[in-house]
């Protein structure tokens, strides 16, 4: 007679997969991370010795926010394209704000740097909408810059329309107003009681990019 065999209600988990995976995961996030220090410290290092900074200060900066990206966007989208597309996008902005604000420039192989790393992950159907966002975002500029007059340069919009590239139309275009937005309202404050014109725009058009990056 054969004997009935009883099945759990709650299957028992495998825990050997549970901690392997874990274990993975642990790893992955560990080497994302010492990569991105690395490169952070390098970064910074460098640019305080071209554009006459303290490397100190430098260095501290770019650990401190390459590593808060690169934790948030392995959050976000784990082990993925997105999560390294990320963390080249974020050095690449920290370098470019460093020198907009020492030398209020930006060498354009760092907006073609952005271009190249926009490929990373993308499927080509999504090409014809990188697209059509640059050449929105340097449409919307060029007329601003017309319109209000404003120190708006190449370099900046060149970036614009680069990191645009990398996100697509909706959000570029989110990164965009949030960036402005953001130049505008703390150079108003900061400015307020001061006849001064003109400020680096690289590093507010990071910020908003970044944040759309998310969405």
């Amino acid at each position: 007679m054969n004997s009935l065999m009883i099945r759990p209600m709650f299957p028992t988990p495998d825990l050997s997969a549970i901690c392997q995976a874990n274990w993975l995961t642990i790893l992955s996030f560990i080497i994302i991370l010492a990569s991105t220090i690395t490169a952070a410290v390098y970064l910074a290092r460098f640019a305080a010795e071209k554009y006459h900074g303290k490397k100190t200060c430098a260095v501290l900066w770019f650990i401190a926010i390459s590593v808060a990206m690169a934790t948030t966007l392995y959050c976000f989208f784990g082990y993925a394209a997105t999560t390294i597309q990320g963390i080249i996008l974020t050095l690449v902005l920290l370098f470019s704000s460093y020198q907009d604000i020492k030398t209020r420039a930006c060498d354009d192989y760092l907006h073609l740097i952005v271009v190249v790393a926009a490929f990373i992950g993308a499927a080509l159907t999504a090409i014809p909408n990188m697209f059509l966002s640059a050449m929105f975002v340097i449409s919307v500029m060029v007329i601003s810059v017309h319109i209000t007059n404003s120190d708006i340069g190449g370099a900046d919009i060149k970036m614009a329309a680069a990191c645009a590239f990398v996100l697509g139309l909706k959000r570029g275009v989110v990164g965009l107003i949030a960036g402005l937005l953001l130049a505008v309202t703390v150079n108003l404050i900061k400015n307020r009681k001061k006849n001064k014109t003109g400020f680096p725009m690289i590093p507010y058009l990071a910020t908003g990019f970044m944040m759309a990056y998310f969405i």
